[in-house]
């Protein structure tokens, strides 16, 4: 475990981060943090965000606790504070946390609603995209689980810790429920399997361009051969981004390389399929566009009166079913509005192509953190807990079919009055997006509405739609006819996969084919009947024309799209006779005269059956051609007596089917009678128990809550424990090895702890700890040991003093208030240190004084020694007698401050200072010296440095000589002088 005090192995970078991980968990569950960090390798060039439940009063010791496992810097989030790579920041208590522009934000802790760390991933899941990381770690409640899906729908990663490894498993159970986890691992797995993949070399450092677009259709070969499903028209980036994440998580580098495992691996295509379906939505996602949603629906259904059909919904790609329902709710509140002129019913038809997210979506269980995007009113008129989830209620589920369903390879849903396709365009090419926008186009009625994602639009150009709101892309079908579906959309379950080749021969043929596809559409749409082709079971396969005059979708769940189960006006059982006659006799078979058109204008339909050969699903079989003849009553010609035997024979089954129906119909009334009585006995009895539950919820919740504040109190209390133990192991191992003497007195000098060094002061032994001090042997000379002791504590003011013991050793005492954190006198604290060799050392430099003193006096000679600042050191008695000073007058002064001032001479001074400064000696220099009683005397001056025992430069010294007989002895010889006059020669 790394020590605090010791400086980080990675020096703190100011550069942006590679990803920001955002953690979340309960405060209380420090195991799962420490393993995570702990098992970190160092250089991830990544931020840590961590967010726990912390209590909003307190300081929390999250970010002490952190430090022990990790060597990053560790700090607590203030606001407007800048994610940096290789950091770890801690959400403070009181407050949840926002990111914007990879700054860190405080909010209002009452905005997440009591979910922080969920608000923390949305937010952090907008901002950085698939650079943003949530890691959801042990703890209680399911926060976190909502911010999962924010993150994955905006291409983030999720890891979660393994359940099993977990103190308190509830989040990472929620979580791992969901199925968005990337990776499952406990905690010291998890930050390995971070780094690797995030400092892994890219799969794709080139431009999308220059990746082989050969092994990327064979991938997505391999994906429509595994599960019936083309990806090859979505936009290239979007299928490079999500081939990238799993060959990263494979520790593959290239395409060729992923298409090879995915080869020799077949669960890894499904787990392809998997991320390339962005299965991720949520309940009134974007609160704004669904409440505009709601007007302009008030006005557009209002129009057509409860005289018309029920209000017709197509939800495309519904995921997990969130927007559906979120649809179905907005429907059935504006058909209960008072004063409500429209349709009093709807249909909401869901669909999309993953199997697991349709029945996901037809369960309709959601978990409780649903309540951040639905509102209370809305929770409690259409959702029921059950169990610590939310269940949607009958009224509404009833309302909408889902089905598997491919927008653009099955036939349409038609006669909408509202078409939901949100956030799917986006991920397909330009060519595709015409495409689907026709088939839509063709599925709304005139002035129905057409609601997109905030990211997309369909262009100025298409004026086919009318912009209701650009903001939130609400779009008004245009009057007039619908255009004919087109060509290219072949309504099979397996659509096609262009091999590179023959994509580029088309393009070459591309002006020719596009002719001649304009011409075959054209006459289809004017002159062909509306017809459609089934497989034997009845299945459609293809679709020609407006068919919904003679087909419709029913009504309940919705599997597969049968025409014995769309056809209208009783003509279920004859089309199924003829379909069966047909497949058996192998000729066509015609039936006549057929009367539709019930509470419409009345028509005659001819309906054709006609065996042809096509392919199926399953292989070659026969497929079966419908074709639908409408004539006019008026324009019929006289039926033949075999047709009228016919009619009435056809009739007659018909009454005996009728009347066998309303007797089936009268049975299931009774027994549904029955029924009702039981459920409404069940219903009372299950109230009794839903009212039970919630008290015990409540109390539940209010016991979670207790119990995660106490679990992070004792785990500050545990820090603070291990803090104040590790603090005590210093001290006493510092106050040891100082080899320092110490004694521990309170306010009433009763002993409260020493240090073994005071035996040698003191006869204390451990048992003596509360004894009073003056009971105690006090082993020193000359001392009032408690006096001095009570000085201290009545003055508070320090005393320091040296002692003598019994034993001849010398100890310097110091006695100094005890003062507490907050000022508080609380005792004393007396030191004493051994100066036995300070003793030794000041009784050796006396005797060396002495020598010295007595070697400078036995010389004749002046003598001085000066420091650097020609301050006098010392000097011999000649020199004080010269000078006429005493030896307290000449210590500390300057030489040419000295008595009567006789040195005071300027030349002298600068020689003087050249020497201090150079170090070379003064030699042969003569001044004119006025000796006090004597006069001026010529006088020899020589000074040098005098160095310590290291050879350095400790001193220096000066030496006077009188020359002045010299000087007159020359005189009277007659000698001359050349030179200097003061030099002598």
């Amino acid at each position: 475990m790394p020590d605090e005090l010791t400086p980080p192995a990675t020096p703190p970078t100011s550069t942006p981060p590679a990803a920001i991980v955002g953690i979340g968990g309960s405060a209380g569950a420090l195991d799962g943090y420490e393993r995570f960090f702990l098992g970190l390798p160092a250089g991830s060039g990544m931020a840590f965000v961590v967010v726990s439940h912390l209590s909003s009063t307190g300081e929390s010791l999250m970010p002490d606790l952190l430090r022990r496992c990790t060597s990053l810097p560790v700090v607590e989030v203030e606001d407007g504070m800048p994610a940096l790579a290789d950091h770890v920041y801690i959400a403070p208590g009181g407050s949840s946390l926002a990111i914007e522009n990879a700054t860190l934000f405080l909010r209002d802790l009452e905005a997440a609603q009591g979910r922080t760390i969920n608000a923390f991933f949305t937010s952090l899941a907008a901002d950085q995209g698939e650079r943003a990381i949530a890691v959801i770690l042990s703890g209680m409640g399911s926060d976190g689980t909502r911010g999962l899906r924010a993150i994955k729908e905006h291409f983030g990663r999720v890891f979660v810790q393994a359940p099993e490894t977990a103190d308190y498993p509830a989040m990472p159970t929620s979580a791992v429920a969901t199925g968005l986890a990337d990776h499952v691992l406990p905690p010291d797995e998890l930050a390995p399997r971070l780094h690797q993949l995030i400092t892994h070399e890219r799969l794709l450092q080139t431009e999308p361009q220059a990746v082989s677009e050969v092994d990327l259709q064979k991938i997505l070969l391999l994906v429509r051969q595994r599960t019936g499903h083309d990806f090859s028209r979505y936009k290239a980036a979007t299928l490079l981004r999500r081939i990238e994440r799993r060959s990263k998580s494979l520790r593959l580098d290239t395409l060729p390389q992923y298409l090879g495992y995915l080869q020799q691996h077949p669960d890894e295509v499904d787990a392809l399929f998997d991320d390339l379906t962005i299965n991720v939505t949520n309940f009134f996602r974007d609160p704004e566009a669904f409440d505009r949603l709601k007007v302009h629906l008030r006005t557009t259904l209002a129009r057509g009166g409860r005289d018309r059909e029920a209000i017709r919904a197509w939800i495309v790609g519904c995921a997990s079913g969130e927007e559906a329902y979120s649809v179905a709710m907005v429907l059935h509140e504006l058909t209960q509005e008072p004063g409500w002129a429209g349709p009093v019913t709807a249909h909401v038809f869901a669909t999309d192509i993953d199997p697991r997210s349709i029945e996901k979506a037809r369960l309709g269980l959601y978990p409780r953190d649903i309540a951040q995007s639905v509102s209370p009113e809305r929770l409690k008129r259409y959702f029921t807990a059950v169990e610590g989830d939310y269940q949607v209620s009958s009224l509404i589920r009833d309302m909408i079919v889902f089905a598997r369903h491919n927008t653009f390879g099955d036939p349409p849903f038609t006669r909408l009055d509202l078409l939901c396709c949100r956030n799917m365009l986006i991920y397909l090419n330009a060519d595709l997006q015409k495409q689907i926008l026709s088939v839509f186009h063709y599925a709304l009625m005139p002035g129905g509405l057409l609601f997109l994602g905030a990211s997309e639009t369909l262009g100025l150009s298409d004026e086919r739609f009318d912009f209701l709101d650009t903001r939130w892309k609400l779009y008004r079908r245009m009057s007039g006819a619908a255009g004919p579906l087109p060509v290219e959309t072949a309504f099979s379950s397996t659509p096609r996969v262009p091999l590179p080749g023959l994509q580029r021969h088309d393009k070459q043929r591309g002006r020719a084919i596009t002719l001649s596809q304009q011409i075959q559409r054209l006459l289809l749409a004017q002159y062909a009947p509306a017809c459609v082709v089934v497989n034997a079971q009845g299945s459609i396969l293809y679709v020609n024309g407006r068919t919904s005059r003679y087909l419709e979708l029913p009504s309940g769940t919705v599997g597969t799209t049968n025409v014995l189960d769309m056809t209208r006006d009783g003509l279920r059982f004859e089309l199924s006779s003829t379909m069966r006659r047909v497949l058996h006799e192998g000729h066509a078979i015609t039936l006549r005269n057929v009367q539709a058109g019930a509470g419409q204008a009345p028509y005659l339909l001819d309906v054709t059956v006609e065996p042809i050969s096509a392919p199926d699903v399953q292989g070659e079989k026969p497929a079966l051609l419908i074709v639908f003849q409408e004539r006019p009553l008026d324009e019929t010609a006289e039926m033949s007596p075999q047709e009228v035997n016919q009619v009435q024979a056809l009739t007659g089954e018909l009454r005996h089917l009728r009347e066998t129906l309303q007797s089936t119909v009268e049975e299931n009334a009774v027994s549904t009678e029955e029924l009702r009585t039981t459920n409404e006995e069940y219903q009372t009895t299950i109230e009794e128990l839903k009212s039970t539950n919630e008290e015990l919820m409540t109390s539940k919740e209010e016991l979670q809550s207790v119990n995660e504040e106490l679990i992070t109190t004792s785990a500050e209390h545990q820090g603070i424990i291990h803090d104040l133990a590790q603090a005590n192991d210093d001290m006493k191992n510092l106050l040891e090895s100082a080899g320092i003497a110490t004694l521990y007195l309170g306010n009433d000098l009763r002993i409260r702890r020493f240090t073994s060094q005071i035996s040698q002061v003191m006869n204390l032994i451990p048992t003596d700890v509360g004894r009073q001090v003056g009971d105690i042997s006090v082993k020193l000379q000359d001392t009032n040991f408690e006096r001095d002791v009570r000085h201290v504590l009545n003055t508070l003011m320090p005393l320091e003093m040296q002692v003598r013991a019994t034993d001849d050793h010398w100890y310097l005492m110091r006695i100094n208030p005890y003062r507490t954190s907050d000022n508080f006198i609380d005792g004393v604290v007396i030191a004493f240190t051994n100066i036995d060799a300070v003793k030794s050392l000041e009784a050796r430099l006396d005797h060396s004084e002495v020598y010295s003193e007595a070697l400078l006096n036995s010389i004749l000679a002046p003598m001085v020694v000066f420091d650097d600042d020609l301050r006098v050191v010392t000097a011999n008695r000649a020199l004080y007698n010269l000078l006429r000073v005493s030896p307290e007058q000449a210590r500390g002064q300057r030489l040419y401050g000295l008595g009567s001032h006789q040195l005071d001479q300027w030349e002298l001074r600068e020689k003087l200072n050249s020497m201090v400064l150079t170090d070379t000696p003064l030699t042969q220099y003569i001044i004119d010296l006025d000796v006090p009683g004597v006069g001026v005397q010529k006088t020899k001056v020589e000074a040098w440095p005098v160095l310590d025992s290291d050879g350095g430069k400790a001193m220096h010294l000066m030496v006077l000589e009188d020359l002045t007989a010299v000087f007159h002895k020359v005189a009277d010889e007659g000698e001359t002088f050349t030179g200097d006059p003061k030099d002598p020669a």
